[in-house]
C-alpha cells in the first residue's frame, strides 16, 4: 500500500547528493548492480533525471502553494493638495493601503493550490511507476536473454554429441561423412546464435544502465533470477479496487477535480467586493501639527463580462477535469483486464511447456540419438528433434518474458507491487 498523500513540504526525490550514493548502489544486500530487478529500481529512483524533475516540479508547486493564501502588496502614494485662497492652508498625504479579499476568497485559492500539490505529486508517483515498470521490462528482457545463450550453448553440446556419434558411426563404416558435416554445421549454427544474443545482451545492458541514469557503457552484472510471479492468480475485480484506492495518475485527476472545484467557487465570489483600507499622516504647509488621513474603500464588480467569463472558464475546466478522470479510471480498468487475461494466459502456456511439451521433446531427442549411436535411424531424425527442444526451449524464454511484462503492468496500474 502507498503512503498517503502529503500536501507540502520537500520532494521525495532531489537532484542534490545523489551522484554521492553510486557507491552504495552498485553493490547492495542482493549483490552488485544488475543482479537482480530489486537493485536496478533502488538506483533507478535515486539516480534517473526523470524523476529528478518530476520531483522538482513537486517542489515548485508546493513552494507556489506556500504562499497562495498570502495578502498582494500594499500600495505607498503621496499626494498633495493646493489652493489659491490663503485662508485654506494646502497640504500633502502619505497614504499606504492594503487590499483584504472577503469572503473566504484565500481560504479557496489556498485549497486549489494545495490541491495542485496533490496532483503534482500524483505525478509523481506515476513517472516513478512507469520507470520501475520499464526496469522490470528491460531486466526481464536481460535476464531471458541471458538465458537464451545459455540454452544455444547446451544445443551446441547436444550437437557435439551427434557429431560424436556420427562420426563413430563413420568410422565403423555405418554411416557417411554428410552426418558428421551436418553436426558440425549444427555445432556452427549454435555458436552464431550465441554471438547474436550477446549482442543483443549488450544492447539490452545499455537500455538498462539509461533507465537508471547510468552511462550506457557502465559495467552491470549478469542477472540472477527473475522476479518470481505471484503465488495466486490475480483476482481482476480486487485489482480494479485497489487501482481506484492508490492508482497516482487516478489520485492526481482526483487531486486536480479538487482544485477545479476550488477555483470554479472563487470565481463564484468574483461578484463579492473587496475590502480597502488605507491610512497615513497628514503634513499641512503652514507648520502646523502633523493630523492623519484614513481611507476606506470596496470594490464594484461591474457586469461587463470578467466575473461572467471566469464562471464559465471555471465551471468548463471543472467539468474537464472530471471527464479526464472518468476517462482514466476506464483506461486503467480496461488496460488491467487485457494484461490480467494475458498474465493468466501466457501462464498456462508455460505451465504446458514446462510438464509437457519439453519432457516430450527431450524424450524424444534421446530415444533418436540413443537409436543412431547404436546405428539405427539416420542423423536427420536427431537433429530434427534437436530443433524441437530448441523451438521449445525459445518459446518458454518469450513465455516467461510475457509474463514478467504483463506482470509489470499490472503493478504499474495498480501502484504498486503484487
Amino acid at each position: 500500500m502507498r503512503a498517503p498523500w502529503t500536501r507540502l513540504g520537500a520532494s521525495s526525490v532531489l537532484a542534490a547528493g545523489l551522484i554521492a550514493c553510486v557507491p552504495a548502489l552498485a553493490q547492495s544486500a542482493d549483490g552488485p548492480l544488475g543482479a537482480t530487478v530489486d537493485g536496478l529500481l533502488a538506483a533507478g529512483r535515486h539516480l534517473s533525471p526523470t524523476l529528478r524533475a518530476a520531483a522538482l516540479d513537486t517542489s515548485a508547486v508546493a513552494a507556489k502553494a506556500s504562499g497562495a493564501d498570502a495578502l498582494d502588496d500594499p500600495t505607498i502614494s503621496d499626494s498633495y493638495q493646493y489652493y489659491k485662497d490663503p485662508g485654506v492652508f494646502s497640504a500633502y498625504t502619505v497614504m499606504i493601503t492594503q487590499s483584504f479579499p472577503l469572503w473566504g476568497k484565500r481560504d479557496l485559492r489556498r485549497e486549489a493550490a494545495l490541491a495542485d500539490v496533490d496532483a503534482a505529486r500524483g505525478r509523481e508517483r506515476a513517472a516513478q511507476d512507469e520507470l520501475d515498470e520499464k526496469i522490470k521490462v528491460a531486466y526481464a528482457q536481460y535476464y531471458l536473454i541471458s538465458r537464451d545463450i545459455a540454452v544455444n550453448r547446451e544445443i551446441g553440446k547436444l550437437a557435439r554429441r551427434m557429431q560424436a556419434a556420427a562420426s563413430a558411426r563413420y568410422g565403423q563404416g555405418g554411416g557417411d561423412q554428410t552426418a558428421v558435416i551436418q553436426a558440425l554445421g549444427e555445432e556452427t549454427t549454435a555458436k552464431t546464435e550465441v554471438v547474436k544474443l550477446t549482442g543483443e545482451k549488450d544492447a539490452a545492458r545499455a537500455r538498462l544502465n539509461v533507465l537508471v541514469g547510468r552511462p550506457a557503457d557502465a559495467p552491470l552484472a549478469d542477472p540472477l533470477r527473475v522476479r518470481p510471479m505471484p503465488a495466486k492468480e490475480p483476482i481482476l475485480a480486487a485489482l480494479v479496487e485497489r487501482a481506484q484506492a492508490v492508482n497516482p495518475t487516478l489520485a492526481a485527476s482526483n487531486a486536480a477535480i479538487a482544485a477545479a472545484r476550488s477555483r470554479s467557487s472563487l470565481a463564484a465570489k468574483a461578484w463579492y467586493p473587496d475590502l480597502t483600507i488605507g491610512g497615513g499622516p497628514l503634513i499641512q504647509t503652514n507648520n502646523q501639527p502633523v493630523g492623519f488621513a484614513a481611507t476606506i474603500g470596496f470594490n464594484i464588480p461591474l457586469p461587463w463580462g470578467r466575473e461572467a467569463a471566469g464562471q464559465q472558464e471555471a465551471a468548463a475546466q471543472l467539468g474537464a477535469t472530471q471527464q479526464r478522470y472518468d476517462a482514466d479510471r476506464l483506461e486503467i480498468e480496461g488496460a488491467l483486464g487485457e494484461a490480467v487475461a494475458k498474465l493468466r494466459a501466457a501462464r498456462a502456456t508455460e505451465a504446458l511447456l514446462r510438464k509437457e511439451a519439453m519432457p516430450q521433446a527431450r524424450a524424444a531427442f534421446q530415444t533418436v540419438l540413443a537409436n543412431y549411436s547404436r546405428g539405427k535411424g539416420d542423423l536427420t531424425a536427431a537433429i530434427t528433434a534437436e530443433h524441437q527442444i530448441h523451438e521449445v526451449d525459445l518459446r518458454l524464454l518469450q513465455t516467461q518474458l510475457d509474463e514478467q511484462v504483463e506482470l509489470a503492468a499490472v503493478e504499474r496500474l495498480i501502484g504498486g507491487d503484487l
